[in-house]
């Protein structure tokens, strides 16, 4: 029975329902709409509002409030750091690069792990054999341990590190979910596969790889941050390295900055749980199984 042209729309309809009604799903998109908020915010109110000589986020000072760190006041939403820096102009700052470096690594572990899985399940042989060393590699050596590495040695940016991590858990995790089933769909005509999975190989990719591959973002997002946090990487901002600063910069006046240590951190963590939130909700969408358990 072939499927109405209206049909695709209809359960479009139907998941985008699902989606919505689900609130942890909607507290994720709500939590990366704000740092996508952030993120453009920070260029305009350096142009627009905020004088470069005090705001600045890596050489700002304000020259008018002694002694520094400050607490929070109009003039400092978040307060300053230890030299003088405004907290919020820097955690505004570190924004585009954290999305950057997790659209990259979306982007990069999807491709790997949807191409590894593929070629593993359609040609078997000594390629399955390959990619599933490969994959074993990846499993026993975490991406996350391994960029620490990485991060110890090189000064790695944004960029950069969204690739080597994609690169790295792309083969692993992602690409083994990719492999068994493209394993299953070998098994019987592919018209009968699609028909089966609602949708063919568009089906699995949304049911399968896209909410995994929003659980490989978080795991980076942490890295990324831990890296920073531990001073082996002092090439960017970054909320990680804010944490870092302030521990550091303790030792030169004996003051915890929590002004500093909170926002970066809870920064760090609704970041990633934005990505499992709504890698949680689109679970939800493709097996019914999670709503009844909901409900």
């Amino acid at each position: 029975m072939r499927l109405r042209p209206a049909d695709p729309w209809r359960r479009a309809k139907a998941s985008l329902a699902v989606f919505t009604r689900n609130p942890l799903a909607m507290t994720g998109v709500m939590l990366l709409l704000i740092f996508l908020g952030m993120a453009a915010a920070h260029p305009v109110l350096m142009r627009a509002v905020w004088d470069r000589n005090t705001y600045d986020p890596v050489v700002g000072y304000d020259v008018e409030i002694f002694p520094h760190p400050s607490s929070p006041s109009a003039r400092h939403l978040l307060g300053t750091d230890t030299l003088g820096r405004d907290v919020l102009s820097i955690l505004l700052a570190c924004t585009p690069q954290t999305l950057q470096m997790a659209i990259i690594v979306a982007i990069t572990s999807a491709v790997i792990g949807t191409v590894a899985g593929m070629a593993s399940g359609y040609f078997r042989g000594w390629i399955d054999s390959f990619f599933s060393h490969i994959a074993d590699v990846c499993l026993l050596a975490p991406a996350p341990l391994v960029m620490i590495v990485i991060g110890f040695t090189f000064d790695i940016q944004p960029l950069q590190f969204g690739l080597v991590y994609g690169i790295l858990s792309g083969p692993g995790a992602v690409g083994i979910v990719m492999r068994s089933h493209a394993l299953l769909l070998m098994t019987k005509p592919f018209i009968d596969a699609s028909r089966v999975a609602g949708g063919g190989a568009g089906h699995i990719l949304l049911r399968h790889l896209l909410p995994h591959m929003l659980l490989t973002v978080t795991g980076a997002i942490f890295a990324n941050g831990f890296i920073a946090f531990m001073g082996l990487s002092r090439a960017q901002l970054n909320w990680g390295s804010m944490i870092y600063d302030s521990f550091t910069y303790q030792a030169v006046n004996a003051t915890i900055t929590w002004n500093v240590l909170v926002p970066a951190a809870l920064a760090i963590s609704l970041f990633a749980a934005s990505f499992y939130m709504i890698g949680r909700g689109l679970q939800e969408v493709v097996e019914p199984r999670l709503r009844s358990q909901r409900t």
